[in-house]
């Protein structure tokens, strides 16, 4: 081996001719520091299916791999800086004392968004932070960051002693809203080159026709295309009508093509590898799907909200024109929002939309939602159409839909010991096929739900893939089987298990283990993470 040169290391088996699963480990040392390598073979079998190191469990993990190989996928890599780092408390550049009299604060805060925006240096990709003291502020408008690097701090949550940033008059609207630019670009592939027949869940690698196109630490595109054979087989193309009349739209093949943000890692031979694992498979009888160069320019990262109080006024218990979101992602990277508590919002806290990534929503309290209780209201804590991102240690109340996700939002992603009260509705995925979420530790007085949402809206059909419910507890809980191409996990999950509010036909069953028990670790998030954290991921 060279000194500070990338080495890689074969290992290869014999075929297991056994009646038993077989489990080949490499185990390196170098003082402190320990590396695994695991190689798992199934009984009579001469392929081999190499995994990562599993967590811990008082149930064997590995006996939930199925027979083509998709494995409990890793969601540990997501959130501020893959969860491998703190939130950094960003120094204070400017600071801003709350108006006498209750005037409007618009514009003297977002003058001093301005200002620092035109910060041209920046100290580990940070600008600085706007410090609000403590204080009343009353905002008649919308809170703009459109640039890297800013972060906006208050002086607690407390409504007497903190900040408390205030939504002020009529208007739905978003009260704070970072915003990118631009898109992930190119959006589809000019060669579908995936060679192998099948690439299974939780599988960090694939092997391609061109690796020679490719250089570790590219920027990519995993894609993976809609098809009408898929569609149909899902039964996606005959969502019943409604009963009251209103459109229902079918699902088309142009419309469920999917695409997952990736880093190269490693590329051995032919295969490259990932930072982050493949969350539906790739299958051959709907086109498999390809890996290509991409990138995403205009989207900014290094942005925060911190240590303050969030309000709307309202008129009336059900009033709809007033603030609606107070935190909104568009377009982001890096960031993350913590220590916020927000009352009295149309619809939510924070909204996680198309393109933003790897954002952590920490510590937060989403509370005493006012609107009408019906359809597009009360998303506490929404994921909608962003990738590797992280709500974790949160409450709701009187929500709808607390922690949801989008249609067609690619994972991993995670909400992780969420405590919901006075649900007006369900947690899980909402509508469309959003693949790869972890719902860990989720504790509600409502109920969880991860079916086939069939006719509702404008035709929700199967709202989830690849999901998984870890240590949850809710009032009754849903999980069901897509007809094809994914599974759904229920494991050491509370509660009175209901077979879905669509029983004709009857949709298959979702993957069950241990109902009303609770499963070590307590927390797969949090294990994973620990275990990649030692781990090194060797071998990515």
């Amino acid at each position: 081996m060279k000194e500070n040169a990338p080495s890689v290391l074969s290992v290869s088996t014999d075929a297991n001719q056994t009646g038993k699963e077989r489990l080949t480990r490499l185990i390196i040392s170098s003082g402190s520091t320990e590396k695994r390598v695991e190689i798992y073979q199934r009984a009579a079998s001469s392929s081999t299916t190499p995994t990562y190191p599993q967590v811990d469990s008082d149930l064997p993990l590995s006996s939930l791999t199925d027979e083509q190989g998709n494995i409990l996928p890793d969601f540990s890599n997501i959130g501020y800086m893959g969860s491998e780092q703190e939130i950094p408390d960003v120094k204070v550049v400017e600071t801003i004392e709350a108006p006498a009299n209750g005037a409007d604060a618009t514009r003297l805060i977002q003058n001093a968004i301005d200002k620092v925006a035109q910060i041209t240096s920046a100290t580990n990709g940070f600008k600085g932070a706007i410090l609000l003291k403590k204080g009343r502020y009353s905002i008649s408008g919308t809170l703009n960051i459109q640039s890297s690097g800013i972060v906006l701090r208050g002086e607690g949550e407390d409504s007497k002693t903190g900040t408390v940033l205030i939504a002020a008059g009529k208007g739905q609207r978003t009260l704070i809203k970072f915003e990118g630019t631009g898109s992930s670009s190119p959006s589809s592939p000019s060669l579908f080159n995936i060679k192998d027949d099948y690439v299974p869940v939780g599988q960090f690698w694939v092997r391609v026709l061109n690796p020679s196109s490719f250089q570790v630490g590219d920027e990519v595109t995993i894609y993976r295309p809609g098809t009408a054979q898929w569609i149909s087989d899902l039964k996606m193309n005959q969502i019943p009508e409604r009963t009251t009349g209103d459109p229902i739209v079918q699902w088309t093949p142009e419309s469920y093509n999917l695409s997952y943000e990736r880093t190269i890692t490693h590329i051995i031979d032919d295969a490259l590898h990932f930072d982050n694992p493949i969350m539906m498979a790739m299958e051959t009888p709907y086109n498999k799907g390809a890996v290509f160069k991409s990138s995403f320019k205009g989207r900014i990262n290094r942005c925060g909200v911190e240590n303050m109080l969030i309000e709307s006024e309202y008129t009336s218990d059900t009033d709809e024109d007033h603030g609606w979101v107070a935190i909104e992602f568009n377009k982001m990277e890096q960031s993350w929002v913590r220590n916020i508590t927000s009352r009295y919002f149309g619809n939510g806290l924070v909204s996680l939309n198309s393109g933003t990534r790897y954002v952590t929503v920490k510590d937060c309290k989403c509370l005493d939602a006012k609107s009408i209780i019906t359809g597009g209201r009360r998303y506490s804590y929404n994921m909608n159409q962003a990738q590797q991102c992280l709500v974790i240690d949160c409450e709701a109340t009187e929500g709808r839909h607390d922690c949801v996700t989008g249609s067609k939002g690619v994972g991993p992603n995670a909400f992780v010991r969420v405590n919901i009260r006075n649900a007006h509705g369900d947690t899980g995925p909402h509508q469309r096929w959003n693949v790869g979420t972890l719902y860990d530790n989720i504790n509600s007085d409502g109920p969880i739900n991860i079916q086939d949402r069939s006719n509702w809206g404008t035709g929700h059909g199967w709202a989830g893939a690849n999901q998984v419910l870890w240590n949850c507890t809710a009032k009754e809980v849903c999980v069901q089987n897509p007809w094809v191409s994914a599974k759904n996990y229920s494991i050491g999950t509370k509660g009175t298990k209901h077979a879905g509010d669509f029983k004709n036909p009857v949709r298959p069953d979702g993957v069950w283990v241990r109902a009303n028990a609770t499963v070590s670790p307590a927390s797969l998030f949090e294990a994973q993470l620990e275990l990649r954290k030692r781990t090194g991921r060797l071998y990515h």
